[in-house]
């Protein structure tokens, strides 16, 4: 863990930022807490997500290619170069997606999948999603589970106290599960493949009704998140079992 004056005040410099934006209107943060605490829950807000504890209907890959989808048009891109990465999230201003390969958090360029470490191998299990300043939150392997992190992007990382109570250990759990849901009303689910493959497909669900973004087929496609905009969904594609 780094604890360094710097990231305190990075950290720090970062809940303004979130706060001036209006970005923990939507749920209230706890009254007390570390500033890092105060970033994730802030940082969270900003993303739109919701704890309602959807899950998903079906397992999704393991690890695979970072692929995105325009919800707009439905055309389908490779990302990255590399067939071995996990649970991507897009920075904010869509130039940049972070991933993990095992317990390493790496940067992969949209323009041309070019890939850049972002600070040491940790025990990292999942990233949720970035803030305007590239922080990246996540969570890091503990007993007995999962702990909140934060990861700036010059690599300095802050790992979180264990949960001080069930509402915060519920909404971790939530925010540990695959699908995704968000404010605005929509959601992201993993789900067996429509055409008769045995792979899995990623759902959005929403006013308009239910929408398969990836049409993967035999592949086993899943770990969805979404653009700050909404309007691309970013995944994970691995090949047929």
């Amino acid at each position: 863990m780094m604890a360094t004056h710097a990231l305190f005040a990075r950290t720090t410099s970062t809940l303004g930022a979130l706060l001036l934006a209006g970005a923990v209107a939507a749920q209230p943060l706890p009254a007390t807490g570390s500033s890092a605490g105060r970033v994730f829950a802030a940082g969270l807000n900003m993303l739109g997500l919701v704890f309602s504890g959807i899950g998903s209907l079906a397992g999704g890959p393991a690890a695979g290619a970072v692929w995105s989808v325009d919800v707009r048009t439905g055309a389908r891109r490779r990302i990255s170069r590399a067939d071995d990465l996990a649970w991507p999230v897009p920075s904010v201003a869509g130039t940049a997606v972070y991933v993990l390969r095992g317990g390493q958090v790496v940067r992969v360029a949209v323009a041309d999948g070019s890939e850049a470490p972002v600070g040491t191998p940790a025990h990292w299990v999942k990233l949720l999603g970035v803030l305007t300043d590239d922080t990246v939150l996540g969570f890091v392997e503990d007993d007995p589970r999962p702990r909140p992190a934060l990861l700036t992007r010059d690599g300095g990382r802050m790992e979180m106290a264990a949960p001080a109570d069930e509402p915060e250990r519920r909404r971790n759990g939530v925010l540990l599960q695959e699908g995704r849901d968000y404010s605005d009303g929509t959601r992201l689910e993993v789900r067996d493949s429509e055409r008769g493959g045995r792979g899995r497909d990623v759902f959005l669900i929403g006013v308009a009704g239910i929408r398969n973004l990836t049409d993967c087929g035999d592949d086993f496609c899943g770990q969805p998140a979404r653009s700050q905009d909404g309007r691309r969904i970013f995944y994970i594609r691995e090949t047929g079992r």
